[in-house]
């Protein structure tokens, strides 16, 4: 994959709320007045900012017992969840309680959906603006209809199965946890998905039928 993330401003304008603050909206178009600059969404928070990018390179920094990356507690986070519910026999559960936690957003999004028609509104309400998602991800294809990422479990779940933490492999994850997650999302939001395989490249490709 060589495209770059999109950023959250490429994202519909209906998904976006309002302008920035400070940024007037251009009267009737639902965006931010072109003849204004863009405020940074960084202005007004350098502090909390510098504290992020110092958490970042501090985990970038921890090299033991391997060399972590900046997802690494969330990607643990999330293994530590399913192993917990695949160990007690909850997985059923556990996706029923993630379609619940999500179905005030996607509900929302469904009326955007089928009032104009625009089926791609659901994909990002599932994908580019869900921070569950990017950031996850140091980078995705983001395509109308379409959005393919490498798999984000693989190399800490590797780590941790030597040491006795997981007993799940990536396939397994994808069966039980990403599939029913989106295929859930989707059902919400009115629309149907093809889910691929996982393939070699650990990529994963999701298409909008």
């Amino acid at each position: 994959m060589t495209k770059k993330p999109k950023s959250v401003f490429d994202a519909p304008d209906t998904l976006k709320g309002g302008p920035p603050p400070g940024v007037s909206a251009g009267v009737g178009s639902g965006r931010p007045n072109p003849t204004l600059a863009m405020v940074s969404p960084i202005q007004g928070r350098e502090e909390e900012f510098g504290q992020a990018v110092n958490v970042v390179l501090k985990t970038m920094s921890d090299t033991m017992p391997y060399k972590h990356y900046f997802n690494d507690a969330l990607v643990k986070a999330h293994l530590s969840h399913i192993q917990f519910a695949k160990d007690h026999g909850l997985l059923e559960e556990m996706i029923s309680k993630d379609q619940e936690a999500m179905s005030p957003m996607l509900g929302r999004i469904r009326g955007k959906v089928e009032e104009g028609g625009d089926t791609e509104l659901g994909m990002v309400a599932m994908f580019d603006r869900t921070s569950c998602f990017y950031q996850m991800l140091s980078e995705w294809d983001s395509e109308p209809g379409m959005r393919r990422y490498k798999e984000p479990f693989g190399y800490v779940l590797e780590f941790g199965k030597r040491i006795g933490q997981f007993d799940m492999t990536i396939e397994e994850i994808h069966e039980v946890y990403t599939r029913p997650r989106y295929h859930g999302y989707a059902a919400q939001l009115g629309l149907k998905l093809n889910i691929s395989d996982i393939d070699v490249d650990g990529i994963i490709t999701v298409t909008l039928i």
